[in-house]
Formats: C-alpha cells, sequence, structure tokens
C-alpha cells in the first residue's frame, strides 16, 4: 500500500476511534456513587456537581447519584474497584482519607490506591477539630488536659485524627464509633451523646453555619498544608508538633487533606472514555452556573486534578515502610 493511503487509513481509523467516544455517552446514564450517606459535605458536593457535569460531557448523559455509605467510605471504594462495571458510566466520590488505607494495612481496603483512574477532586480540603460549646476543652490545650468524647463514623478524619494526636501530641480525645457517618455525629453532638468531631472545615461551613454564627461549636485546631483564611486564629497542628517522626505522619495527613473529596473511574476503563470524564471535570469546574451554585451554598472550590492526585498517592506509598506501619498504629480508634 502506498505510504500516502495507508496515512489517509491510519487518520480514518482514528477519527473513527475519536467519533465513536464523543457518540458512547448519548443517551445513556452515568452513576456517581458516593461513599457517604445523603446530606452530607460529600454528598451535597456531588449532587450539585452531577446536574451540570451532563453540560460537559459529548452526548450529554443523565448523571445520577447513587450513596453507599459504610465503614467510613471504605464499603464503596471497595465495590469502585472490585465490581463496578468498567465501562466509564460509573465514577466514585470517596471520602479523602480512604485511598490511603492500604498503604496503612488497612485489613478491609481491598483496592490499589494508584491503580484507578482520577479523574479530579472539588477542593484542597483542610481538617479542623470541633467541640459542642458545653465541652470543658474549648482549646487544643485543654485537649491536653481534659477527655473529650469524640464521635467516629469509621477510618476517616473522625476517627484516624484524634487517635493520632492522641499518639502524637498526648491529647485525651475519646473516640466513639458506631456512627453511619459525619451527618450522625453531628446530630449525636447536638443531643449530648458525644462532644466534638473531627471532620473538614468545608462541610461545617457549608451544612451548619449556624453553628459558627451561634458560636455552638470551638475549633481546636486545622490540619493542611496551609493556614486556612478563613481560620487566621485556629492553630495549626504543626504548632504541636515535637518530633522528625510526628511532622511526617502529620505530613500524611496533610496529604491526604489536598486530595480533597476525590473522583476515580474503575482501573480498566478504557482511556478514551477516562479523557473525556477528565474533560468533562475540568469544564465544569470552570462552569459559571457550578461555580454560582457552589458559592451561594459556601461549598468551597480549589479543583486538584487526577495528575496531581495521583502524585500525591505516591509519594506517600514511597514513604519509609516502618513510619507508615507505625502510623497505622497511630491512626487506630483508641
Amino acid at each position: 500500500m502506498p505510504r500516502s493511503m495507508l496515512l489517509v487509513v491510519v487518520l480514518a481509523i482514528a477519527s473513527g476511534e475519536a467519533l465513536a467516544a464523543d457518540d458512547f455517552y448519548q443517551g445513556k446514564t452515568i452513576r456517581l456513587v458516593v461513599g457517604s450517606d445523603v446530606g452530607g459535605g460529600y454528598d451535597s458536593y456531588a449532587r450539585t456537581f452531577a446536574q451540570h457535569l451532563r453540560k460537559h460531557i459529548p452526548g450529554e448523559p443523565a448523571v445520577v447519584v447513587q450513596n453507599m455509605p459504610g465503614a467510613g467510605g471504605i464499603v464503596a471504594t471497595n465495590w469502585l474497584y472490585n465490581v463496578a462495571p468498567k465501562d466509564g458510566l460509573v465514577i466514585g466520590l470517596s471520602q479523602r482519607g480512604v485511598p490511603f488505607q492500604p498503604f496503612f494495612g488497612e485489613k478491609n481496603t481491598v483496592f490499589v490506591p494508584t491503580a484507578f483512574n482520577w479523574i479530579g477532586s472539588f477542593n484542597a480540603d483542610t481538617a479542623i477539630t470541633t467541640t459542642w460549646h458545653t465541652s470543658k476543652v474549648r482549646t487544643m490545650e485543654d485537649a491536653f488536659r481534659e477527655t473529650a468524647m469524640m464521635g467516629g463514623s469509621g477510618p476517616n478524619d473522625s476517627e484516624t485524627n484524634p487517635s493520632l494526636m492522641n499518639n502524637t501530641l498526648g491529647t485525651r480525645f475519646r473516640v466513639v464509633g458506631g456512627y453511619r457517618s459525619n451527618t450522625a455525629v453531628w446530630l449525636a453532638m447536638e443531643r449530648g451523646e458525644v462532644e466534638g468531631i473531627a471532620g473538614s472545615w468545608s462541610s461545617l461551613k457549608a451544612q451548619k453555619p449556624h453553628w459558627l454564627r451561634d458560636k455552638q461549636v470551638n475549633i481546636l485546631v486545622q490540619v493542611g498544608r496551609n493556614k486556612h483564611p478563613d481560620l487566621p486564629d485556629v492553630p495549626m497542628i504543626t504548632d504541636y508538633v515535637k518530633t522528625d517522626e510526628a511532622r511526617a505522619m502529620w505530613s500524611v495527613m496533610a496529604a491526604m487533606v489536598e486530595m480533597g473529596r476525590p473522583l476515580a473511574a474503575p482501573p480498566g476503563t478504557p482511556k478514551e472514555l477516562v479523557a473525556l470524564l477528565r474533560a468533562g471535570f475540568e469544564a465544569t469546574m470552570k462552569d459559571p452556573a457550578f461555580v454560582a451554585e457552589m458559592e451561594g451554598s459556601q461549598r468551597e472550590l480549589s479543583p486538584v486534578d487526577g495528575a496531581a492526585m495521583q502524585h500525591m498517592l505516591e509519594e506517600v506509598g514511597a514513604m519509609p515502610p516502618a513510619v507508615l506501619t507505625k502510623m497505622n498504629g497511630f491512626i487506630k480508634r483508641n
């Protein structure tokens, strides 16, 4: 075959593949599986995103949200990796700490974090530890002298952060687990069952603005790579760290916070469909209507792309195994 004709054939095949990918979503439905309960921060981000994503995927597929809470988000992430169809019609929103759990030897995780097709994250978040206004623990300094009962909903911030503070800093938090979600812990705080929770600043600000307005909670400390501009007077966790080993562990926690609210497609999803999903995510993050709706509900947007998320996971995975093993013991509920 002449070289010029071969080139025409190759270009025709490539164009046909691109056309097939562009047409793939027409008349179909994308399922967005959320690893937490209805009404929480992750759920709120997912439902707003779903309303706008379809405009930015060729063929404008329907996008529906399915909640799959359990084990602090591990149930949904395991399902996404092992069970979900790898056909480009399923994506998942994990709780930010879950992708890191295999590095710590969490026995209930059945997935390889770096094997997912990471699509992007809505925001590089800030983790906070809060207590109810009636608690004796009103500052971080109080937490070294008094015991506070903290609600836990699985191996996420609600349990890992207080446990790691106890083991690396000497705080006296007592974690009471078994709650279905952080939303359930908030209700427990109002009922007086527990005194506080470790969670997300963006979720608290969006979901419980009256708590902040009426000074119903104390914000003890924040975790992140940088101090949040909303919280200039709240100390950073690094203000209390005294050893290099503890500093390394809290750098891992800061990376987990940076992951924010991570979206992924299952491993094995065709790369051309992953590319469309990533492009759709990026376009949605810039959509004026989406941005306005997020701002109107006080939900933060500081998107992180899939490549950056992959890099963060690889960095943590490359840390000395001894540090991660020791950290695994430290983040367990007391």
